[in-house]
């Protein structure tokens, strides 16, 4: 009977001590006047203090649990630059970052005609153009590291 209930005590607990994880990405973003700057920027969902904590790139907060999902805003301005502020405080006119299994790009190509200001962002090998609003890099987690990858608010070109 005493092994039962250390085994039950043992399956309760054992979701909380897995539900953290660490994920560190690396980025590089050229700005508009052709100077370039790397960045760190990743993801981390542990426990400290008796609540769980929740880093994204430089902010961190506290959390109840998990976070579903986490946006990056990619915004075009003047089809000339491009915003994005969890990476820079500064327009860009293109950066990679890679995070886990995830290569994320933006870049201009002069033959992307029917791209707005020509700018193309790839997640891995799919390839998206701005829309009419800003694009969203979205990342699902569960809880122990990111689920899935999409981005929304753009839209695919035809091959």
């Amino acid at each position: 009977m005493k092994l039962q209930y250390l085994l039950c005590t043992a399956l309760l607990f054992a979701p909380l001590s897995q539900a953290q994880f660490d994920i560190s990405g690396e980025g590089k973003a050229t700005l508009t006047n052709n100077s370039s700057q790397t960045f760190d920027f990743g993801f981390s969902y542990f426990r400290q203090d008796g609540t769980y904590r929740f880093t994204v790139g430089r902010q961190s907060l506290n959390v109840p649990s998990v976070p579903q999902k986490y946006s990056i805003a990619v915004i075009l301005q003047n089809n000339s630059h491009v915003w994005v502020p969890d990476f820079i405080n500064d327009p860009l006119s293109s950066f990679e970052l890679q995070l886990e299994q995830y290569s994320i790009k933006l870049f201009v190509d002069p033959q992307a005609v029917n791209a707005p200001g020509n700018f193309v962002l790839q997640l891995n090998d799919e390839t998206y153009y701005f829309s009419r609003g800003p694009g969203q890099i979205n990342f699902y987690f569960t809880e122990t590291g990111i689920r899935d990858v999409r981005v929304e608010g753009m839209f695919k070109p035809r091959k």
